[in-house]
């Protein structure tokens, strides 16, 4: 004789089970806050570091990483050191021009934004 038991619930484990899926999803949202938060932070502390166009501009984080590449450039110029990937041969004030331009680049394209 064949009994199908795949209707019958037994109420104690869906509900143990909901809640335990429940908690773990809790749990993974509160850790992926956390990660975004330490990552946002830290992205801040970087643009106060790095020159900016007006102190109110607001930056992606890929222009806040641009911009830092080619600050660590122009310092790593400025003491003669060669921290490049391709190890050009760019002076001081062309590293600084390249700053300045990015920095522009981003103050435009937020303004075409808004």
């Amino acid at each position: 004789m064949y009994i199908d038991l795949s209707d019958i619930q037994i109420p104690d484990w869906d509900s143990k089970i909901k809640a335990l899926q429940q908690t773990r999803r809790l749990l993974a949202n509160a850790r992926e806050r956390t990660r975004v938060h330490t990552i946002s932070a830290a992205f801040e502390a970087l643009r106060k570091q790095v020159p900016c166009y007006s102190y109110g501009q607001k930056l992606s984080k890929l222009a806040i990483l641009r911009i830092a590449c080619n600050y660590i450039l122009s310092l790593a110029r400025l003491a003669d050191l060669d921290y490049s990937a391709d190890h050009s041969n760019m002076s001081f004030s062309e590293c600084v021009e390249q700053c300045t331009r990015t920095l522009q680049a981003e103050g435009r394209s937020k303004k075409r934004k808004e």
